[in-house]
């Protein structure tokens, strides 16, 4: 069994007047639901991988890139090319494609590039 005990010096400072919350409180579950679906294991019980689970050929670690296989500036994950000049998306764009092991790797980057570049909305606007 718990055991609950108190600590009135801490509790008064969390307390809906004091906390200027007056709304009522989220009704709670009478019990813990279950979990749906199963564990699928992948490992014995001396922690090696099952035969089953596919394995990587390169890298037994697979494709993990650590702090100093990093480049020095890496590139923000979503860019928007709106008003930006020509030049200026290409640059941002070959910036973000220079490093294609940053890319490949499990923890890299996803680049999401949105947008136009300014003089490419201009162009198509005209047409």
């Amino acid at each position: 069994m718990a055991t609950n005990y108190s600590a009135n010096q801490y509790e008064k400072a969390f307390s809906p007047k004091y906390l200027q919350n007056w709304s009522p409180a989220k009704p709670t579950k009478q019990s813990i639901s279950s979990h749906e679906g199963y564990t699928q294991i992948i490992a014995n019980d001396r922690g090696h991988l099952l035969p089953s689970v596919p394995r990587s050929k390169a890298n037994p670690w697979g494709s993990f890139m650590g702090t100093w296989q990093m480049p020095l500036k890496v590139p923000p994950a979503r860019v928007t090319l709106t008003s930006r000049t020509v030049a200026g998306a290409a640059s941002l764009t070959k910036w973000i494609q220079k490093n294609p092991d940053l890319l490949k790797a499990s923890n890299g980057l996803r680049p999401e590039i949105l947008g136009k570049s300014f003089i490419e909305s201009i162009l198509c606007n005209l047409c």
